[in-house]
């Protein structure tokens, strides 16, 4: 859940796309959707054929983390592309630093809180690895998952960009990837393997979500080629795309919540994957997209919830968890805490705090770190030996 704040001044303005911010923006309000859905239903039951198309949509929130993805995939691997084409060398080690200070700190503060909270400390120190601690530290740990899938992806980047500027490295990445995805798809196939909670941990690292920063990767390729100008310059195929694959996607997020979240892995074994590619190129529709409708789908606030995305997460399921349980304990309370208004009330609250603590999280803890990655160089002297500060 990296972020390109050009608003913010904290990248060159030629490296920020405000419709990546926004797309940032609908994958954050998706996954809280979800979780305030999975809170105060248990969000296991599969929904009835005639429920709201909102409602399915909201029950099948979680894949707002495979649009995170997809977006980590397209931005991560656009400096090494354009390396690729020519253009300047990567620094390694500084693309690591880089990811350290946009993604450690406020994680570490939230792992903190979660031990100082539940006294699992064995939990912790493995929290403070990246290492998946499932609901060990719970409510802080229910979105981490996500978080050590991308930091693996973070680690194998620059060393499987790098075998591409060698002949034999472009085969044994070939090699590589070949291998992964036969095997990625044989044990897809398990519904044993699929339905043992032993494997989800694999299930959710890179090998089995792995396909969504690829992706993202082929995006920010075809993005930096000449085609994606031919489609700029055909906006009616740009709606016809755009149009299919918005279809498309709700009805997959529609079976998704008619069969429920514990049925659909077994009978959708490749539903990540097929999500991937649909918000790949949703991604590369609104990045082409000209029209002034686009404001549905790409507008300031919905960059202004991109820009909190990453406090937004941390943040969310700890107050969602906690107001529940705290409007459940006023039984006796004179305010109409039940039925729907009670719902609305609970929702309006939470979220408001939850919007209200992310700002606060952003603008003092998120923000200096964001400012401190953004005098780092992550690339090598160029090859007429000047150096440009241009942080990724």
């Amino acid at each position: 859940m990296s972020g390109a704040l050009g608003v913010a001044g904290l990248r060159q303005p030629g490296q920020f796309i405000p419709e990546l911010e926004s797309l940032r923006g609908w994958a954050i309000l998706l996954v809280v959707a979800f979780h305030y859905f999975g809170i105060m239903t248990g969000g296991t039951e599969p929904l009835a054929s005639d429920s709201p198309a909102w409602l399915r949509v909201v029950a099948s929130g979680n894949t707002g983390v495979t649009l995170f993805f997809v977006l980590s995939g397209f931005l991560l691997s656009q400096p090494f592309i354009a390396s690729l084409r020519g253009g300047r060398s990567v620094d390694i080690k500084r693309f690591y630093i880089a990811r350290v200070l946009r993604i450690v700190p406020l994680y570490y503060l939230f792992v903190v809180l979660a031990w100082w909270s539940t006294g699992n400390t064995m939990g912790a120190l493995q929290a403070f690895a990246f290492i998946h601690v499932g609901f060990s530290l719970f409510p802080f740990s229910v979105s981490w998952w996500s978080l050590c899938t991308e930091m693996q992806f973070y680690l194998l980047l620059p060393w499987l960009m790098l075998l591409l500027h060698f002949r034999y490295g472009r085969w044994l990445l070939g090699l590589g990837l070949l291998t992964w995805g036969v095997a990625h798809i044989y044990y897809f196939q398990q519904p044993r393997w699929l339905a043992n909670p032993q494997n989800w941990v694999l299930q959710a690292s890179v090998f089995g979500r792995g396909l969504a920063f690829l992706v993202g990767a082929a995006c920010a390729s075809l993005y930096a080629s000449s085609y994606f100008h031919h489609l700029v310059r055909r906006q009616w195929l740009v709606w016809g795309i755009l149009l299919v694959l918005l279809w498309a996607l709700y009805q997959l997020l529609s079976l998704h919540a008619q069969l429920g979240i514990m049925v659909a892995p077994k009978s959708l074994p490749m539903y990540h994957n097929i999500e991937a590619l649909l918000w790949g190129g949703l991604l590369l529709c609104c990045v082409a997209w000209r029209s002034s409708l686009r404001v549905v789908l790409v507008n300031r606030l919905l960059n202004h919830f991109g820009m909190l995305s990453y406090s937004i997460y941390l943040l969310h399921v700890p107050i969602q968890f906690y107001a529940v349980t705290w409007f459940k304990a006023q039984s006796n309370s004179p305010l109409p805490l039940d039925g729907q208004l009670g719902n609305v009330l609970l929702v309006g609250f939470s979220f408001a705090l939850i919007w209200g603590l992310s700002f606060v999280l952003y603008h003092w803890f998120e923000r200096p770190m964001l400012q401190l990655k953004s005098r780092l160089s992550t690339y090598t002297e160029r090859r007429d030996g000047q150096r440009e500060n241009l942080p990724v």
